[in-house]
């Protein structure tokens, strides 16, 4: 079993949003130390969130400044990039830093961000399986250009033997059944309920087992963890609510009505508490925290990690402690230290069921 950390590149300080390299390296050397496996960060390309537009960047700084930590960019929106760029980049990392990068790329979600790039949001299905033809076709050296004395292979061959491996984010069917034909494995998304996760892998592990492939799952869950599970709800849920306050409008469209939320990240069918929503403000703790959020002491980690691992056997879980709201930095290396010492050693040499 593999752990792995969300490191926020922004937080609010003052009231005022600010850019911390800093905060985000001091993160990843703690997660290093305390035994995680994995860094990852978020892409955005509009907007305030505690994301970044170069996911690149801080894959340099995190691996640059640790020793054994791998990266994971958790996710390149590939329909907004070229697939070609996208896979090049990725292959530069794995020479440089043999095994420690791993290429994680999504379809995007937010409207504004294809808006403001110029590519239809209609076309992301049709872009997002093009981009991941051409890079396995490139990872596979299977792409050459005629340069007027001889085909050339796109694969730099200086880099040697380089074939970084391609995990996707996705949570429709549609998009789970895609990870299976095309990538290595599949990047789970910390919105959705456990049992909305548990029913999506079973459609993934059938796909993957009719394309030939080897069923992976990293599961990202949002949590906190402190001495109690009453101080850790306290401590952790203004700063929960306002970020899920800001996801909900933005995916709001047909969470009502019972046929058209199916797939959403707040489906009506799992959450029953939707029904009674009209703004983000009518949002509160109580409805996110059950079967979504890893929040509580030690024990309470560990035995929601048992359950969860059981119904969904993932490899891996990658934990987003912090928003840019908070807990503040200085709070989150606090609880870094606690999971190293409190929850990893108990699960670090599980293999998934």
């Amino acid at each position: 079993m593999k752990f792995g950390i969300a490191v926020p590149a922004m937080h609010i300080v003052d009231g005022k949003y600010r850019f911390d390299p800093r905060s985000y390296v001091a993160e990843c050397v703690a997660a290093e130390k305390a035994g995680f496996h994995t860094a990852v960060v978020g892409e955005r390309r509009i907007g305030v969130t505690a994301y970044c537009t170069s996911t690149a960047v801080l894959a340099g700084l995190a691996l640059a400044n640790t020793q054994t930590l791998s990266f994971c960019p958790m996710v390149v929106q590939l329909p907004l990039r070229s697939p070609i760029d996208v896979i090049q980049d990725a292959c530069v990392f794995n020479a440089v830093y043999p095994n420690r990068y791993r290429l994680g790329v999504g379809a995007g979600y937010n409207e504004h961000e294809f808006e403001l790039l110029g590519v239809p949001m209609t076309a992301r299905g049709r872009l997002m399986d093009e981009g991941l033809r051409t890079m396995n076709r490139f990872r596979n050296g299977e792409i050459s250009v005629d340069l007027g004395r001889g085909l050339v292979p796109a694969m730099d061959p200086a880099l040697g033997e380089c074939r970084p491996e391609i995990w996707v984010g996705a949570w429709t069917e549609k998009g789970v059944i895609r990870t299976a034909r095309e990538a290595d494995g599949w990047l789970v998304d910390p919105m959705r309920t456990i049992s909305a996760v548990e029913s999506l892998a079973t459609v993934y592990r059938k796909a993957c087992e009719d394309y030939g492939r080897k069923p992976r799952i990293c599961l990202l869950r949002e949590a906190w963890i402190a001495d109690s599970d009453q101080s850790a709800r306290e401590e952790f849920a203004p700063h929960l609510v306002r970020a899920h306050s800001e996801y909900f409008p933005r995916m709001r469209g047909g969470w009502k009505d019972k046929e058209r939320a199916a797939g959403q990240p707040y489906d009506v069918n799992l959450d029953p508490w939707v029904a009674q929503m009209n703004t983000k403000e009518d949002l509160d703790f109580r409805h996110l925290v059950d079967d979504r959020i890893l929040v509580g002491s030690a024990s309470t980690w560990n035995r929601l990690f048992e359950d969860w691992h059981q119904r969904i056997r993932f490899e891996e879980l990658v934990v987003r402690l912090r928003f840019q709201s908070g807990p503040s930095p200085e709070h989150t290396l606090q609880a870094i230290q606690s999971i190293g010492s409190q929850v990893i050693p108990a699960w670090v040499d599980e293999e998934p069921r």
